[in-house]
């Protein structure tokens, strides 16, 4: 259940649980946003760098913790932060006890538009992003927009970079993108989108796989260059319309960069010099729409429209090496 929520709504359902047992998985960046009680309670698995903990120690650490701290199978564990702490703490909930229930709460616009809605949640293997994960969808998903007044720029970097994506899936969300709509009409539609597409297909058997959109390259850029998420899928959104030769939507692109108030260069893949072309082969190869000896590429025939593309991977990486962009 999506729900749009002020924050003293919110605080008022944090404190039922008080006087009783709080588990919860949370972003260390956002304790001073939460009432004062949540700091001192001993049921909390605290994130220092959700992004780097996003792992298999770290999950076998919180595991434990919540085993420790008496967790049982009617207990919800509540994730409070970006979209890798609800990844993790959607993770820890679909494994701990052969699943129990959770509540995310996202605090990032990544994770409100994108990153706690949809079920899919898991941890970092060292080959690739999200390789150990499950469909495990929260119970409830509160977003409070009132979080985003602090949000650093790297954050609102990565946020808008999604958005960028939904803007080639819905034509209303383009429409809001190019009449420059308030940030929060934005993450509505955003979020209201992805619910839906969700509902029609939970496990990706079919129109989900179009929320991949950008995120083939994206996450290899990820990994590689260490930037932020959506920073990563609005490059691999750039670069794979170059590659394919798709001009009408590299202008597309180029427009919602510029109503979005983002900086063209920062997606350039010139301004990176410690871009290594053979490491990013090897996490492209490990990307997980790799099928057999092909990769799935999203691509799009126009707004609204989009389509899967099977490439086989020996060819899509030969491509690769022979295009200017990603040579030193």
């Amino acid at each position: 259940m999506l729900t749009y929520i002020k924050k003293h709504e919110l605080y008022k359902e944090l404190d039922n649980f008080k006087d009783g047992q709080f588990f919860a998985v949370i972003d260390q960046k956002v304790k001073n946003h939460l009432p004062q009680w949540i700091s001192f309670s001993a049921h909390v698995f605290w994130l220092k760098n959700p992004e780097e903990e996003k792992n298999l120690e770290y999950y076998a650490r919180a595991v434990q913790f919540f085993v420790d701290q008496g967790i049982s199978r009617t207990s919800t564990i509540y994730a409070i932060g970006g979209s890798a702490t609800t990844d993790f703490a959607g993770f820890v909930s679909a494994t701990l006890l052969r699943g129990i229930s959770w509540v995310a709460i996202p605090t990032t616009l990544l994770a409100m538009i994108d990153g706690s809605i949809g079920g899919k949640v898991a941890v970092n293997l060292p080959q690739g992003k999200n390789l150990l994960g499950a469909f495990h969808s929260p119970n409830k998903i509160f977003i409070c927009t009132e979080f985003l007044t602090t949000l650093p720029q790297t954050e609102w970097l990565s946020g808008k970079g999604e958005v960028l994506k939904y803007g080639f899936l819905s034509k209303q969300i383009h429409e809001l993108i190019l009449e420059k709509a308030p940030m929060e009409e934005i993450i509505l539609a955003c979020g209201t989108f992805k619910k839906e597409v969700v509902e029609r297909d939970f496990y990706e058997k079919g129109e989900r796989i179009f929320l991949n959109l950008g995120h083939t390259l994206g996450h290899a850029f990820e990994l590689n260059l260490k930037i932020p998420h959506g920073q990563a899928v609005a490059m691999g959104l750039k670069y794979i319309f170059k590659m394919m030769g798709d001009n009408k939507s590299l202008t597309l692109w180029s427009e919602m960069v510029k109503n979005l108030d983002l900086v063209p260069e920062t997606f350039d893949l010139k301004e990176f010099k410690d871009f290594d072309v053979e490491k990013f082969l090897i996490y492209l190869e490990n990307d997980k729409k790799k099928v057999q000896a092909s990769i799935r590429l999203v691509l799009v025939h126009e707004v609204g429209d989009c389509y899967v593309k099977e490439v086989p991977l020996k060819e899509f990486k030969e491509k690769i090496l022979e295009d200017a962009d990603f040579q030193d």
